[in-house]
């Protein structure tokens, strides 16, 4: 009756990437922000959006928190999809 469940290869390679994923995400914002905080704003620019200012330094990050987080969200998706289940009989 306690049978363990296993997941198949394509369940452990789905699983995988969506953790390499998920420690890319992690990294790849650290790296943005320690990059980004070293750009100096362009004395005088108040133009909201551009990318010098410390509006669009939070813009391009919120995008690039967007876009991580739903490739993040699609691979989390397809490791659940690939979990193991428990047989009916």
């Amino acid at each position: 009756m306690d049978e363990k469940m296993y997941r198949s290869p394509g369940g452990k390679l789905a699983l995988w990437l969506f953790y390499t994923f998920c420690g890319y995400f992690a990294w790849a914002m650290v790296r943005y922000f320690w990059v980004v905080s070293h750009v100096q704003s362009i004395p005088g620019a108040t133009v909201d959006g551009d990318w010098g200012t410390m509006t669009g330094k939070w813009l391009g990050a919120l995008l690039g928190f967007l876009i991580l987080s739903t490739v993040t969200l699609l691979l989390g998706a397809l490791a659940w999809y690939t979990r193991p289940r428990q047989a009916d009989f």
